[in-house]
């Protein structure tokens, strides 16, 4: 007969997807360390209770097998499929004017075929392995908007940083400080307000770049991040207050600093919606207003037409049922991601989920709703359909996160 350990090699030996090793011997030694004991207290033997555990767990051989099949990696293709056509989607803004973007259709295939590769690569990746490195990450994050904020570039009052063909961005800390914070909120012990100082350092440096998209967007993800974490409810009023009085002292913050003339300029047209871009405004509402089913103009609109804009150009040259569409695939991607979140017990993959999909909600939802004057107007890309590395980049890390989290749902 064998031993316990024995045993467990035996049937760990039929398990090929060895990230599930550790959890199977796990749960094994607990349920034969349960009977052995059971079979000490009838009084037998320490040997003969082992060897009465073992055989009443069954033939390993057959145990292994099933654990085997139980255990292989997962595959979201409900998820893979809509991110794929979405991602393909985004040719359809430059295609109208192919010989006047013919160099952007070109970037945008090595965009998209790095998304891929990105969600690739982390669909593989263990994201458990991220989570001991979450104040690592989060104080990447700070190191690189140090850099970004000594920039030597400024594009639409908004910081940043060059030295030849590479570019440092404000958007880029976004993903770092998802995973950051996602780890932060996922410990079992943790300080509220260690967690409010460093989400406000976070703000901090967004006002000083200034980005108020990326602001709304990292607002959005830390916030969403908490009430999904495990503090109490107490706690979690607590933190609407201190959100609502910080916001106050942001706004008051913005009035009475000394910013320079084109932060100010940038900021007045954020707040005061139309001051700036009257024109744009009127234009959006006239071709909102003289949408067709299938598409009236092969001229999208010019300003942001493939990146701030980009779903008002599609429903221009395509028509308002190919909108529609595009519209219900991310929302399938939405509720896709959201389905599961609600099959995944452990803690830090749960909130990973919940970052990407705080982010991908909330660019998706201020698009539509600035495109009906509901909002002001600010560079608000569409996740996947928008021109650009941004929404290409952090929506794939989103979606890639998810896929290696649904891949190993059976151990986790």
């Amino acid at each position: 007969m064998q031993t316990i350990k024995q045993y467990i090699q035996h049937i760990k030996g039929h398990i090929r997807n060895k990230e599930a090793h550790d959890a199977v011997e796990k749960e094994l030694i607990y349920h034969l360390e349960k009977s052995k004991c059971a079979w000490q207290e009838k009084g037998y033997s320490d040997i003969d209770a082992e060897q009465q555990a073992v055989g009443e767990m069954g033939n390993a051989t057959k145990l292994g097998i099933s654990l085997n099949q139980i255990h292989q990696p997962k595959i979201d293709w409900l998820l893979i499929i809509p991110f794929l056509l979405a991602a393909l989607c985004s040719f359809l803004p430059l295609l109208p004017v192919e010989f006047l973007l013919g160099d952007f259709i070109i970037r945008n295939i090595v965009i998209v075929g790095g998304g891929m590769a990105a969600t690739l690569i982390l669909m593989r990746f263990d994201f458990r392995k991220l989570e001991r490195y979450s104040m690592h990450l989060y104080v990447l994050a700070c190191v690189l908007f140090l850099i970004i904020l000594n920039g030597n570039q400024v594009m639409n009052g908004v910081i940043f940083f060059k030295v030849g063909p590479l570019e440092l961005k404000g958007w880029m800390a976004l993903p770092l400080f998802l995973i950051a914070f996602a780890g932060l909120f996922a410990k079992q012990k943790k300080s509220f307000w260690l967690l409010l100082i460093l989400y406000s350092i976070g703000v901090y440096f967004y006002i000083l770049l200034p980005d108020i998209s990326l602001f709304f967007t990292y607002t959005a993800i830390v916030g969403t991040l908490f009430y999904a974490s495990n503090f109490s409810r107490r706690q979690k009023l607590a933190c609407t207050a201190a959100f609502s009085f910080l916001f106050i002292c942001v706004i008051g913050y913005l009035l009475i600093a000394p910013l320079k003339p084109y932060q100010l300029t940038r900021m007045q047209s954020i707040y005061t919606p139309g001051l700036e871009d009257a024109s744009t405004v009127i234009y959006i509402s006239n071709m909102m207003k003289q949408l067709t089913w299938f598409g009236t103009s092969s001229q999208p609109f010019a300003g942001g037409a493939h990146t701030d804009f980009v779903l008002l150009t599609i429903l221009q040259t395509y028509g308002i049922v190919a909108g529609v569409v595009i519209l219900c695939l991310i929302a399938f991607i939405i509720y896709r991601i959201a389905c599961t979140l609600s099959i995944i017990q452990n803690e830090y993959g749960r909130l990973l989920i919940v970052g990407g999909l705080a982010y991908i909600t909330t660019q998706f939802v201020y698009h539509i709703l600035m495109l009906f004057g509901l909002v002001p107007l600010l560079s608000m890309p569409i996740p996947f359909i928008s021109y650009g590395i941004f929404p290409m980049l952090i929506g794939s890390v989103a979606i890639g996160l998810t896929l290696s989290i649904y891949r190993r749902k059976s151990f986790i």
